[in-house]
């Protein structure tokens, strides 16, 4: 289905003047059954069949039919590589029709993340546990659906011919992420005459590639990792947290889709991004507070994290953020000792100087409530401050 990638792509020998043929996708084992099964009774006047979660529709035109038939419609564990979602297992396996029936696919945006809705193909699993691609099909792109005929039933999945991976990803201040175009290739003279299935991975057709940023930090690229078909860049976070602290990194590629009012197979160029987060560093709370010590490691601003205030008595304080900037959020308090137990505490906090060397956490409590074993309760409140140093050790690592 893959004519060539980025701008400069010679495809050579009418290899890839097939379009949209013979695309087959390494085996794997199958899915295993997801959720409840749709079942439904279907005779000549035709009918349609919806899966238990929406997504799947499997339509019987009128006269397609000599008999009732009793389908079914299974979601399974999605196994094809750069599958989106599930799969879906057909009853009656196995049967054949000589009028094509159609199956409708829906699609959402969190499918297309590091995609495009004209890279997305359906394709059925063979006696061999391969991945044939469908030869047609057309897309809705109001309805976000893609629909394609068959003619037998077995298991069919929605993969992505072109996916740029990692889709989304966190990386902290001076950290880098690597960003790679998967590729389920077109197969080659070769492969055709072998019938053997190609993989959907970092190994595109040789050809330059042209990549981007738009946002804050940078991006590293090899040109002689490029001459070789090698589809990847690697983006470096800048050495503070930036506002909007949001990267992305962009490849164009160019490859044959669907012509959704044909159905035909056409060369198109798309671009594809993924989308980098990134956070400030990691942190050890520090400071005192009148008799009041503040400890604790926070490894993300924008995570739940939780940070002790030691004096004759132990505060835990809880702080959950508002936003994913990670600038503030709300806090709750617990704790107690010496016979005091703390509860109902509840406020906000704020992080100031967050893109600098000197970030603290402004730490405002509304209210708070104390028991003391045969003398009452007391309440209180105000606002104290929290010194962040960033951490010089891995013990964040990984979290």
């Amino acid at each position: 289905m893959i004519a060539g990638l980025i701008l400069a792509v010679t495809l050579g020998c009418g290899v890839f003047s097939g379009g949209t043929n013979n695309l087959v996708i390494a085996p794997t084992e199958v899915g295993t059954p997801v959720g409840d099964k749709a079942a439904k009774e279907i005779g000549p006047a035709g009918g349609s069949l919806t899966s238990a979660d929406g997504r799947l529709t499997l339509t019987v035109p009128q006269n397609a039919l000599s008999e009732t038939v009793t389908f079914t419609i299974q979601a399974v564990t999605g196994k094809a590589k750069n599958g989106v979602g599930n799969a879906y297992r057909f009853e009656p396996d196995g049967k054949k029709f000589s009028t094509p029936l159609e199956l409708s696919f829906r699609y959402n945006d969190q499918d297309l993340e590091g995609t495009v809705p004209e890279a997305l193909s359906i394709a059925y699993q063979d006696e061999k546990g391969a991945w044939r691609a469908q030869n047609s099909g057309t897309f809705d792109a109001t309805a976000k659906t893609l629909t394609v005929p068959v003619t037998h039933f077995t298991d069919y999945t929605t993969f992505a011919r072109l996916r740029l991976i990692p889709p989304r990803a966190t990386v902290r201040v001076r950290q880098s992420q690597i960003v790679q175009l998967l590729v389920c290739a077109e197969p080659g003279l070769i492969d055709r005459l072998l019938s053997r299935p190609v993989s959907c991975d970092e190994q595109p057709p040789s050809g330059s590639a042209s990549w981007s940023l738009e946002g804050p930090g940078n991006i590293q690229t090899s040109d002689y990792m490029q001459r070789q078909g090698m589809m990847f860049a690697t983006y470096i976070a800048p050495a503070r947290r930036p506002n909007p602290n949001v990267a992305k990194v962009k490849i164009s590629a160019r490859f044959y889709a669907w012509n959704p009012n044909t159905g035909e197979s056409t060369i198109i160029e798309k671009t594809f991004e993924s989308r980098i987060t990134i956070v400030g560093p990691s942190y050890r709370a520090t400071g005192t507070w009148g008799g009041m010590t503040f400890s604790g490691t926070v490894c993300s601003l924008d995570k739940p994290f939780k940070i002790i205030g030691q004096s004759q008595l132990t505060f835990n304080f809880s702080f959950t953020p508002s936003s994913e900037t990670g600038e503030g959020g709300t806090v709750s308090l617990g704790g107690g000792g010496m016979g005091v137990t703390l509860h109902n505490g509840s406020g906000s906090y704020t992080v100031t100087g967050i893109d600098t060397d000197n970030p603290r956490i402004a730490l405002t409590m509304d209210s708070f409530k104390g028991s003391y074993p045969g003398v009452g309760t007391a309440e209180g409140s105000g606002t104290r401050y929290v010194d962040l140093v960033p951490l010089d050790t891995n013990e964040c690592e990984g979290q």
